[in-house]
């Protein structure tokens, strides 16, 4: 573990919703892992420009899957990307905690309202030139 990139951090969590989202994506849309699941959020979080803020209906971390850090990052690029996109935080760790189960929360609610139909549909805007 760098010590740019976790700060010491141990392990990261979803929140009991973002957990309950993951499943309800999981049902969709099977992957092997979970985590990927979750890394998937991320990534979405991160493309949409979600702000890494835990609002009041947030939750509680740990509430929903833990995580250890090295193994949910283990090349160190996930954080990397964390930082590029938000240079100013202290710890990335705790910025992707919070990206993931915003992302996958999101995530959930725009595949139930079939604004994200396959899985593609996250990587490309909607801008009409598909």
């Amino acid at each position: 573990m760098s010590e740019t990139t976790t700060h010491g951090r141990v392990n990261i969590a979803l929140t009991g919703r973002a957990e309950i989202a993951r499943d309800e994506i999981s049902a969709r849309y099977p992957f092997r892992e979970k985590q990927q699941l979750v890394r998937l959020g991320l990534a979405y979080a991160l493309r949409l420009g979600l702000e890494p803020v835990r609002g009041g209906d947030f939750g509680r971390a740990g509430d929903g899957q833990n995580m250890n850090v090295g193994s949910f990052d283990p090349s160190g690029e996930l954080f990397g990307l964390v930082r590029a996109f938000h240079p100013e935080c202290d710890d990335p760790a705790e910025v992707a905690e919070t990206l993931m189960s915003l992302g996958l929360v999101k995530l959930a609610e725009d595949i139930q309202n079939s604004e994200v139909t396959r899985i593609a549909d996250i990587l490309y805007a909607n801008d009409g030139t598909d």
